[in-house]
């Protein structure tokens, strides 16, 4: 520092034998008097305009506040696209492999069903090796979560885990995967708001983690004659008048390219 270097040795002295003897709001305001004598003494002055700390904190308070208002409102967003992205990766990824596997197979009207609630391995010998899979549970249980809800938050009071009629799967990002057959012949279910449906299939996007809520991480999508379509039940606005449960929300989302119904 230049100049006053005599003046500060001897301040340092005098307030380091101070300080040992006094409590921390005392040494505070030692440590404050030294530096503005210590500043004084050597010609360095403090602009008059700078913040003081009562200042400072009330800015921080603000930000604070602010930062609590809105954060919650971009976690929700990020979390909406993220979401919105994997369906739609889904859906896309999922209809190549089903014309690869149609490619080879025939349509799925001639795949071979399972007769009533039976496990559809003649119909997964078509449609699993077009599929990247983590682990192939076939129709065993352990593999997918054991409860799901609806978006109304009522329980769906069914365990596609436990039920051989489902064949379940993990997939390489730890989602998973599971369908059945119609139980019929000739693709001539109805299902989902369609006719000649050939089997339904259930995407969880986040495996384990919960909420397992149709429409939040559960996604509803049917399997037809030539191709995958999201399921077309209109439960998934609130405003419908139908029954808030979610199922068509793989539909709003590929239409709407979000998921409003949502954070209504």
């Amino acid at each position: 520092m230049r100049g006053g270097g005599a003046s500060a040795d001897l301040y340092s002295q005098g307030i380091s034998d101070n300080l040992k003897n006094q409590n921390l709001s005392s040494r505070l305001c030692s440590v404050l008097n030294f530096a503005e004598r210590l500043t004084s003494e050597s010609g360095i002055h403090l602009p008059k305009n700078a913040f003081t700390l009562a200042e400072v904190l009330i800015t921080l308070g603000i930000i604070g506040i602010v930062a609590a208002m809105t954060l919650p409102a971009v976690i929700n967003k990020y979390q909406e696209r993220a979401t919105v992205t994997k369906v739609k990766k889904f859906y896309s990824t999922m209809n190549q492999a089903f014309l690869m596997a149609i490619g080879k197979s025939g349509y799925v009207e001639d795949w071979e069903y399972a007769d009533g609630a039976k496990c559809p391995e003649g119909f997964a010998r078509n449609l699993v090796p077009e599929l990247k899979i983590a682990r192939n549970c076939k129709c065993g249980e352990g593999c997918i979560s054991t409860t799901y809800s609806y978006l109304n938050g009522s329980n769906r009071g069914m365990n596609y885990d436990a039920g051989i009629a489902y064949y379940k799967m993990v997939l390489l990002d730890g989602s998973y995967l599971w369908f059945r057959d119609s139980m019929t012949r000739n693709c001539n279910a109805h299902d989902g708001g369609f006719n000649n449906v050939c089997g339904m299939m259930w995407y969880d996007l986040n495996g384990p983690k919960e909420p397992n809520k149709y429409g939040v991480d559960l996604f509803v999508f049917l399997i037809m004659k030539d191709r995958i379509l999201p399921d077309s039940f209109d439960d998934c606005d609130p405003g419908s008048g139908k029954d808030y449960t979610g199922w068509g929300c793989s539909r709003y989302i590929l239409e709407h390219d979000n998921m409003e119904y949502y954070y209504k």
